[in-house]
């Protein structure tokens, strides 16, 4: 099966919103023949406050498809923006 090349900034897009809501610091990206290792550092809540813990993800081609996927219909829905920054 043939899937359309995805533009390099298209993808950075979409793997910053995963960074995003996954809530990562430190983030270090890797690309491989299967997909993308992303792996960075989130805070986790304890009853003494809080801890740092790394956390690691990987991501397929078809997963990240859907994120870019998902990330071109929620800018299909937004409303354009009304009025400007500088009158």
């Amino acid at each position: 099966m043939q899937h359309e090349r995805i533009d390099y900034p298209e993808l950075l897009r979409s793997l910053g919103q995963f960074i995003q809501q996954q809530h990562l610091n430190e983030v270090a990206i890797l690309e491989f023949d299967r997909g993308w290792i992303i792996s960075g550092v989130t805070y986790q809540s304890t009853a003494q406050g809080f801890i740092r813990v790394v956390a690691d993800f990987v991501l397929s081609h078809e997963e990240l498809r859907y994120i870019i996927q998902q990330m071109r219909d929620q800018r299909k829905t937004e409303p354009p923006h009304k009025g400007r920054w500088l009158g």
